[in-house]
């Protein structure tokens, strides 16, 4: 007789339960973790919604088990499973590739054509649930100095980090990150770390812009209180940024890095925004001769931002603002405004 666990299955917009399902099972080169922490993704509950891009282009096909920023214990290994054992903790890419093609062979798994992304697009099921099922070759070790809520936000970070490839700052470079969720969060973390000058974060909300002065944000601009644009202008004495991460989701957002930009800056755009975007102004782009770049996850991001979480001196653990118990998480779903103004990372314990 086959094992059970519980898990969560989002059915239709705003149609979500927690229900028995079977337990998967360790073979081959498959690992059965035992899943401890699950953060909350904003692409979790706009499939939750229906109001995912992905959703309404027929990528995302419901049922969809989601989920896919988490950390947990290896409880069984399959025999062909030779790096880990029972009781390593882990974490894990945010896609799984067929391992069998070519591409996958030669190690170049985001080049597999039978890709399938974790509790996303053309769905491998996800982590809101009990156990995860993973292949090795997407399976890592946490190190000892970082704790399971850490080891959770490696995900979101490695989303981050792409927008920092290929980017050299230094003493002179402002940063500029518009966006106080996760993203916009741990983009402070990493310009700080890779040693801009000025790290400056632009949001809405005072409780988290200071959020962002503890991951290392040196100013903090609330566009509630004043122009954004003015104040990066001030804050850079009327150069204006060398490098944009625009996490916030909001058109106006990046038009306002365009418009602070200084000649020869980089933009990097780390966010959906569900909708074709009109009014962005293309010939002061061309003219700055500035540099438009979407990010996102791709393979040895998540093993990088593990190297630099576990050496860097400034934690992430404060983006965390909520610990939820699995058998709540559907409140954070179903009730998300009592959360919105508060969140910046929800994390479900198991």
């Amino acid at each position: 007789m086959s094992e059970t666990m519980r898990a969560l299955t989002v059915y239709g917009p705003d149609n979500a339960r927690i229900e028995e399902v079977q337990k998967p099972a360790a073979s081959g080169d498959m690992l059965v973790i035992k899943v401890r922490r699950t953060g909350v993704c904003a692409t979790d509950f706009s499939i939750y919604t229906g109001e995912s891009s992905f959703v309404k282009s027929g990528e995302i096909v419901y049922p969809c088990r989601i989920g896919h920023e988490w950390a947990g214990i290896v409880e069984s290994l399959g025999e062909k499973v030779t790096g880990f054992k029972a009781g390593d903790r882990v974490y894990a890419d945010n896609f799984v590739s067929c391992g069998r093609c070519a591409a996958c062979n030669e190690g170049r798994y985001m080049d597999c054509p039978d890709i399938r992304s974790v509790g996303t697009v053309n769905c491998w099921d996800g982590c809101f649930a009990e156990y995860m099922l993973m292949p090795e070759r997407h399976v890592f070790k946490i190190p000892d100095n970082l704790s399971m809520d850490e080891a959770a936000l490696i995900e979101p970070a490695s989303i981050a980090y792409d927008a920092f490839k290929n980017v050299s700052l230094g003493a002179d470079d402002a940063a500029v990150i518009f966006g106080t969720g996760a993203i916009g969060m741990t983009a402070v973390w990493l310009a700080k770390y890779y040693g801009a000058g000025r790290v400056i974060l632009v949001g809405r909300n005072k409780e988290k812009l200071e959020t962002g002065k503890k991951v290392g944000a040196d100013y903090i601009i609330n566009m509630t209180e004043e122009n954004a644009e003015s104040a990066i202008s001030r804050l850079t004495d009327g150069r204006g940024g060398s490098f944009y991460v625009e996490t916030s989701g909001s058109p106006d957002a990046l038009i306002q890095c365009i418009n602070t930009a200084r000649r020869y800056a980089g933009i990097s755009v780390v966010s959906f925004y569900e909708r074709p975007i009109d009014g962005i102004p293309m010939d002061k782009l061309v003219l700055g001769c500035y540099t438009l770049t979407g990010a996102a996850g791709c393979y040895g991001n998540a093993p990088a931002v593990c190297g630099i979480m576990s050496k860097n001196p400034v934690s992430l653990a404060p983006i965390i603002t909520h610990h939820v118990p699995f058998e709540n998480c559907l409140d954070v779903f179903e009730n998300e405004a009592k959360y919105h103004k508060t969140k910046i990372k929800v994390m479900i314990d198991f």
